[in-house]
């Protein structure tokens, strides 16, 4: 065969060095080649090893590396009544500035009623001298389920309970009944809640004022407790202490009982607690009761100070022998300053009577009212005179304090010790 007849190669057009780099591109640093080593500055002549950054690193190493231990809910029961709603998951104490006493989870019906747990038919406060079936609202919030529970429920005269004045002999707590459930499931099942009934109905006894406090307690073996029923220190225990006024009720016996229970030294704060109203009538009255219901927004609120959800109305307490109470507006607007400075130190523990220290003997009458009288004869008519009021029906208190016509209000008598620290609540809401 002849060689002209073989295939040739294609022929290439020669390229320059530049083309070539061109079409093949430039590599710095090709596969298997050595990194190139970064520039370090030469050594600090004058470096001396930290001898306690190795502790520093290994305090962070054991850190890392302990065990943690898981919340208790999520291996044990977790027992819970509610201090308030709503959002109470357990945490204590809530006061301040969290009230802790009023519990929706202490609950009344009439005892003429022999049916099942009714909402529609609660009663919102107990009248004397009639008798009630008592149900208690339990949660179990853990993820184990809690058997054996034991529920039992306890009255205390009306005022102000606390840790301070627990072995006061009116402060004695009787005891109204119990009851054992078998098992409440855990916190991801429906039976995790359960309303217990007691086993014995309440026949109210004729009370100094107002409604009797009312305190629960929800243990069980695997979540037991057997400390003081102080609410604001532990879950296990609720506490109802609070009045729900029909519009013709007359104020002033409420007001003159509660400031006979405020020891010398001892401070009272009063506070409106603007739309909180709404969910604690929820917890307490039928649902038809509810519908419609309005409540005053904070800045609404008259003679108070806007603490932002709250309105600080008041403060009064006995000393040396005069009775003193100052209207917490008239208080700020004396002393002048920043008025959020001010409100911010009112809102504290103590704060409002710091702030009257401030102003000074001299200038408190400017204020309030300073009296030989005692607390219980001095707060009503100091409440008469911060509403511009006559008569102190709750209608009457409910105009006084302004909002929409016919909207509830929700007042919060507050008691701290002379050495300012919290003693108990006692809740009214009227309209």
């Amino acid at each position: 065969m002849d060689d002209d007849r073989q295939p040739r190669p294609p022929e290439h057009p020669e390229l320059t060095p530049e083309e070539l780099a061109e079409q093949a591109g430039t590599v710095e640093d090709p596969v298997g080649a050595p990194p190139r080593k970064p520039d370090f500055p030469d050594p600090d002549p004058g470096w001396k090893p930290d001898p306690g950054r190795a502790r520093e690193w290994e305090e962070l190493a054991r850190s890392i590396s302990k065990e943690h231990r898981p919340r208790r809910e999520d291996v044990y029961p977790y027992l819970l009544i509610r201090a308030m709603s709503p959002g109470d998951r357990g945490q204590r104490p809530l006061w301040p500035p969290t009230v802790c006493w009023e519990s929706p989870d202490i609950l009344l019906l009439d005892a003429a009623y022999p049916g099942p747990f009714d909402p529609y038919r609660l009663e919102a406060t107990a009248q004397a001298g009639r008798s009630y079936r008592v149900f208690v609202r339990v949660w179990n919030l853990g993820l184990l389920p809690a058997v054996g529970v034991h529920v039992r429920v306890w009255v205390v005269e009306p005022g102000f309970i606390g840790a301070g004045n627990a072995s006061d002999p009116y402060y004695e707590q009787h005891f109204v009944g119990g009851r054992m459930v078998d098992k409440l499931d855990d916190r991801t099942r429906p039976g995790s809640v359960a309303v217990v009934e007691l086993d014995a109905p309440w026949t109210v006894g004729e009370g100094a004022f107002g409604h009797w406090c009312m305190i629960a307690s929800a243990t069980c073996p695997a979540d037991d407790y057997q400390g003081p029923l102080l609410v604001n220190e532990n879950r296990h225990i609720g506490q109802r202490n609070l009045d729900i006024l029909a519009p013709d009720a007359d104020l002033q016996p409420l007001l003159m009982g509660l400031g006979g229970l405020v020891p010398d030294g001892a401070t009272l704060e009063v506070t409106h607690g603007g739309t909180a109203v709404l969910p604690l009538l929820q917890g307490f009255l039928p649902p038809d009761d509810v519908a419609g219901i309005e409540a005053p927004d904070v800045k609404e609120v008259r003679a108070g100070v806007d603490l932002g959800g709250t309105a600080h109305l008041l403060t009064a307490f006995r000393e040396d022998g005069r009775t003193t109470i100052v209207r917490s507006r008239a208080l700020l607007q004396r002393l002048g300053g920043r008025s959020g400075e001010l409100a911010a130190m009112l809102a504290r523990p103590g704060g409002a009577r710091q702030l009257i220290e401030k102003l000074g003997p001299d200038r408190v009458g400017e204020a309030g009212l300073q009296t030989d009288a005692p607390l219980e004869k001095a707060l009503p008519e100091a409440f008469t005179r911060l509403l511009d009021l006559r008569r102190l029906e709750a209608e009457s208190v409910a105009r006084g304090l302004g909002g929409p016509g016919g909207a509830w209000h929700l007042l919060r008598f507050t008691l701290t010790s002379e050495r300012r620290e919290f003693v108990g609540g006692y809740s009214v809401a009227l309209h």
